[in-house]
Formats: structure tokens, C-alpha cells, sequence
């Protein structure tokens, strides 16, 4: 059976030492998403690149400080909940919240909180960071699940990668016109008319992995908070 993105990552640090301060930072580092690693009191030991440029500060300006510190006082009840959760009873997290980055811009941010273990015990929490951004129409009361064919989910991710017809159909080495019908079909299915629907949709009713958090905002209208 092949393990999940994270369970490959717990499978990795699993056999950390206690002491995360020497521990070796390449898998965070090599991670493409906004990742940290904490102690069990929750203190920054590192930031990957991405989670630089999400965040707007490095990785020496987090260090020795407590991941609450850009999270909104009215969330960090909860914020904190998960933390504790992960470090006492060794369970995953997975939740959505809000914090402020450098420039001062509230953000929407998919947290999850994974403990790492090393003999038995929880020595640190590894954070990664989805984006939270939800999609223009919100779900009213329960949405039946569509019952997509796997070329149909193929296309649907595809189409969220930004490709064009043309593009996917030379990815798939199918015709052009056989792409359009797919895609016709997967609308039809999705009860949705376009692109940006049909990528919402995905998003609402998890059909899309979520994407990593981007870089911080910039310029003119870059306020994103909820």
C-alpha cells in the first residue's frame, strides 16, 4: 500500500533525535510548502523558503520565537487546541485559521500539525501551511458527491494546473476535440459552466488537493483577510 504525502513525511522524522536543535533541516527545507518545525512548546527551530515568502520574515527572524506570535488573539485559543493536541496525544491536525504576516495583512491559512516521534515520545511539530482561500460560492445545506471517472478527475486537476485544451490534450496524447468532450462531460457532472467554476466546485467538495500558501501579498488591493 502506497503511504500518503503525509505519512511519508511523519515515516522521515520519525526517528529524529530528542534534540530537534541538531536535528538535520533538509526534509523542511526540501518541502515546496510553507513548512516550520517546533519544539513541544511550540518555538520556531526552522522555516523553509516558502514559508519565508509566505510569511514576509526569514528564518532567523522566526527562530526562538512561539508560533502563536502572527496569529490574531481571537484565534489562538483554538490554534493553540490543535498544537497541544499533536504534541499530547500524537494525533495530526488539519484546520483552517487566520494570522497577520509581516506587512500586517490578515490572512486566511489550511494548518496542518504534524508530531514527530523519536522513541516513542513527541519531541516536535512540523507545520505546514495550505491556502485557505475559499471559493466564490459557498455550499448551501449538504451537496450530493459527483461521481467523477478518473480521466474526468485527471482533467479536472489539469484544468486547476492552468493548462490550456491544447496543453492537456498533448499531456494525455489525446485529440484536442476528445479533450473538449471530457470536459463537457466533467461540467455536466460538476452542474457547473466554466473553468473557474469547475475549479471551485473541485475545491468545495474536495476533489482538489489544496494548494500550497502563497508568497506574501504585494502592492495596491493585496489585502486578503476574512
Amino acid at each position: 500500500m502506497s503511504l500518503t504525502h503525509r505519512e511519508r513525511l511523519v515515516h522521515h522524522v520519525g526517528d529524529m533525535p530528542d534534540s530537534l536543535q541538531d536535528a538535520d533541516p533538509w526534509l523542511v527545507d526540501s518541502l515546496m510548502i510553507p513548512a516550520s518545525l517546533h519544539d513541544v512548546e511550540g518555538r520556531f527551530l526552522r522555516v523553509n523558503e516558502a514559508a519565508e515568502r509566505a510569511s514576509g520574515k526569514s528564518n532567523a527572524q522566526w527562530l526562538g520565537h512561539h508560533f502563536l506570535e502572527p496569529v490574531p488573539p481571537e484565534a489562538r485559543k483554538n490554534v493553540a487546541a490543535q498544537f497541544r493536541r499533536a504534541v499530547e496525544r500524537g494525533e495530526p491536525t488539519d484546520f483552517e485559521t487566520v494570522f497577520v504576516d509581516a506587512s500586517g495583512q490578515l490572512r486566511g491559512v489550511r494548518a496542518q500539525h504534524l508530531p514527530l516521534r523519536s522513541g516513542g515520545a513527541i519531541v516536535g511539530v512540523l507545520i505546514l501551511a495550505f491556502d485557505a482561500r475559499r471559493p466564490p460560492a459557498a455550499p448551501t445545506g449538504l451537496e450530493p458527491q459527483p461521481r467523477l471517472t478518473p480521466r474526468q478527475h485527471e482533467i479536472l486537476g489539469l484544468i486547476a494546473s492552468g493548462l490550456s485544451t491544447s496543453e492537456i490534450a498533448t499531456q494525455l496524447t489525446i485529440s484536442p476535440e476528445t479533450v473538449r468532450n471530457h470536459i463537457r462531460s466533467l461540467f455536466s457532472e460538476l452542474n457547473v459552466h466554466t473553468r473557474l467554476e469547475a475549479m471551485a466546485a473541485g475545491q468545495r467538495l474536495g476533489l482538489l488537493a489544496p494548494q500550497a500558501l502563497g508568497p506574501q501579498p504585494t502592492g495596491p488591493g493585496a489585502h486578503t483577510g476574512w
